[in-house]
């Protein structure tokens, strides 16, 4: 049992959804979920615009500020949930959740 975490994307005029980015073992970003949507364990939550520039907003002040992490982000324990460092592998999730926010910012 792993932490998977995907972020889909709705194609307007087919309404299907389409894999965007995966995550592996990004515990910060299943504990925004959790706190922020009351979300079960394989639940799904549906982002609004407004949503995804809060947490673009968020990610780039961790890329840019890292000692701000543990405040802005912190990690979330759970069975399996990887490293609960906030090291290169942390941070790696951070500059890729980034990228991906921003581009659905566009």
């Amino acid at each position: 049992m792993g932490l998977d975490m995907y972020l889909y994307l709705e194609d307007n005029e087919t309404k299907e959804f389409i894999e965007y980015s995966y995550y592996r073992k990004f515990n910060a970003l299943q504990g925004y979920f959790v706190d922020n949507f009351s979300l079960d364990n394989c639940g799904k939550v549906k982002i609004e615009l407004k949503v995804a520039s809060k947490l673009y907003v968020l990610l780039n002040e961790i890329r840019y500020n890292p000692e701000k992490a543990e405040v802005l982000l912190p990690i979330h324990k759970g069975p399996f949930f990887g490293s609960y460092e906030y090291d290169k592998i942390y941070h790696n999730h951070i500059n890729q959740a980034a990228s991906d926010f921003i581009t659905l910012n566009l």
